[in-house]
């Protein structure tokens, strides 16, 4: 492994861990959105509660999913590290 792939590997782990969590404060901000539009409700602490909530929710079920390509580059990277150092 070189420092290029553990760029790269740091990168993916990257979007494994905040892709999904963008998406669904993306999705939940969306629809809180349109929901305010369509009742007139001019309240800025409803989106807010909505994605605390469904974070909340996410993290709770698919928490070790998300951190397992994060746990995945953490060991690839303690192995190639001699490599890395001496290189």
């Amino acid at each position: 492994m070189n420092s290029a792939a553990v760029s790269v590997g740091a990168w993916l782990a990257f979007g494994e861990l905040a892709g999904p969590v963008l998406v669904v404060m993306l999705a939940v901000g969306l629809v809180a959105g349109m929901l305010q539009t369509a009742t007139q409700i001019r309240e800025t602490s409803v989106p807010f509660v909505l994605k605390l909530m469904s974070l909340a929710l996410m993290t709770s079920l698919a928490g070790h999913l998300m951190m397992g390509g994060v746990e995945d580059f953490a060991r690839r990277l303690l192995i190639a590290l001699p490599e890395l150092v001496h290189g």
